[in-house]
């Protein structure tokens, strides 16, 4: 799946969708979506890890990334990494620097940005609201998804099971030396597979999304590390600084992308 800023004729190319897929139905109750067909294991895991992101005042972690692309008729895999940070209620930064792809995404509470370090061109717009409202704006009205966006809600559960048809939990499996939790869940076009950390410290440790519509069912993975809650972060870091000869342009609703392409 591809999302895309636009501005005049200039296209950015953003990202492959880098977050667990509930994001677009974030407004519907996870007890209508989910249904009798999750475990309730499985939701209990989820569950706990979502209270223990929630109550974090600030977080930050990284992400490495790999993902696919069917390129001239053979699939080929890019990877990068993301650094996120979190301040609630109003405050965000992440970024991804990949093979394909080098972008920021910064809000400060008044105004978010996005920067394609690649092109040194970025676009900014007002938003007044929390972290959530921000997210959404970026989601619904430009069609762009923050890397790993449904972990920075502030109700991460809502988000993650809101399309989820079936789930389990598949067993215990140690990952980098750390024993989780495997769970796997279901949705209409997309799969996707969860590791928990088990014990007091519920953080993810790795996704994995496959998009079993799309022609041969690429995956997106992501190794969850370096898990900081108390990062002690500036309130400048938060800010955007254009980088020298960086070029200002406009976000272009999705509407208006799809009446132009």
């Amino acid at each position: 799946m591809r999302t895309f800023l636009t501005a005049a004729s200039l296209t950015v190319a953003a990202l492959v969708l880098a977050c667990p897929p509930g994001a677009a139905a974030a407004g519907q109750d996870p007890k209508e979506a989910r249904g009798p067909e999750v475990g309730p294991s499985a939701r209990e895991i989820l569950q706990e890890m979502s209270e223990y992101l929630a109550t974090a005042n600030e977080m930050t972690f990284q992400a490495d990334v790999s993902y696919d692309e069917l390129t001239g008729g053979q699939m080929l895999q890019f990877g990068g990494v993301a650094k996120l940070a979190l301040r609630r209620p109003d405050r965000m930064r992440a970024r991804l620097d990949g093979d394909t792809r080098q972008l920021e995404m910064v809000f400060d509470g008044r105004t978010f940005t996005v920067h394609d370090a690649a092109r040194n061109v970025y676009a900014q717009g007002e938003h007044s609201g929390t972290v959530d409202s921000a997210l959404d704006t970026l989601f619904e009205r430009y069609g762009f998804s923050v890397p790993l966006a449904d972990l920075l809600y502030s109700d991460p559960y809502q988000t993650l099971m809101a399309s989820v048809g079936t789930g389990n939990v598949v067993g215990r499996r140690v990952l980098d030396g750390v024993a989780c939790h495997h769970l796997a869940f279901s949705q209409e076009t997309i799969d996707w597979q969860i590791w928990i950390e088990a014990g007091a410290r519920p953080v993810p440790r790795q996704l994995v999304i496959t998009y079993k519509d799309e022609p041969g069912a690429p995956q997106y993975i992501a190794r969850l590390s370096g898990w900081d809650f108390h990062p002690r972060l500036s309130k400048s870091f938060f800010g955007f600084n254009p980088p020298a000869g960086a070029d200002a342009i406009e976000f272009r609703p999705v509407a208006e992308q799809e009446v132009t392409r």
